[in-house]
């Protein structure tokens, strides 16, 4: 097989990069200022019209470059919209779960119990360490639905406060560690083998991170 010659870095920008068309003023401007066969021989005409051309190009980049940048700035506005929806959502789960008397379908703190009750019952297995020497007694779970999503439910104590951790299959939008604080509450956020891990509750910040440790370490 013939071996293909190494691509040029223009042609791998061109692959690479988005398309942009140009309004068709700018692209007459550019027509218009370009150096044609039957200008005058003077140097001066010559350059100058380089010089407008080289303008005209440099405007239309400029512009395409504006045009990626505007989607950037849409795609992470976007982004950010989703999950301020979802952190509103979790906390909203978290409280109704509290008034509704509606913590626990399967009140347990034996991760033997509460583990298996899950089967059938949702599309993955969540882990479901008993963390009672780190402070966090295991005390049940539940199935929820959380902004479109069927999710685990495990609950823990931590002295007066409840903690919900939520679990489901990650996608990309679930992508990164991340802290976040609403009406009050407290939230915590990571991946693992998968599944993404949102934990809410009243307690604070710090306690929050210290669960995070306790549940990923104990966590096969």
């Amino acid at each position: 097989m013939t071996a293909q010659p190494p691509r040029s870095l223009g042609d791998a920008l061109r692959d690479a990069l988005p398309t942009y068309e140009a309004p068709e003023r700018l692209r007459a401007f550019a027509r218009a200022q370009a150096p044609s066969a039957t200008v005058s021989g003077d140097r001066f005409v010559r350059r100058r019209g380089m010089r407008n051309f080289a303008y005209a190009a440099a405007l239309i980049l400029a512009v395409a470059v504006g045009g990626v940048a505007e989607r950037v700035r849409n795609d992470v506005s976007e982004s950010t919209s989703e999950r301020n929806v979802l952190v509103a959502d979790l906390v909203d789960t978290h409280v109704r779960s509290l008034m509704a008397n509606h913590l626990t379908d399967v009140l347990s703190s034996d991760h033997h119990t509460v583990k298996p009750w899950f089967a059938g019952k949702i599309t993955f297995a969540p882990s479901v360490p008993e963390l009672q020497s780190q402070g966090f007694p295991l005390v049940g779970g539940r199935v929820e639905f959380v902004n479109g999503r069927t999710a685990a439910a495990l609950v823990y104590g931590r002295g007066l406060h409840t903690i919900n951790l939520f679990i489901w299959p990650a996608t990309s939008l679930d992508e990164g560690n991340r802290s976040a604080t609403h009406g009050g509450y407290s939230l915590v956020h990571w991946t693992a083998r998968g599944l993404s891990y949102w934990a809410v509750s009243d307690a604070a910040p710090a306690e929050l991170d210290a669960f995070e440790k306790a549940f990923t370490s104990s966590t096969p």
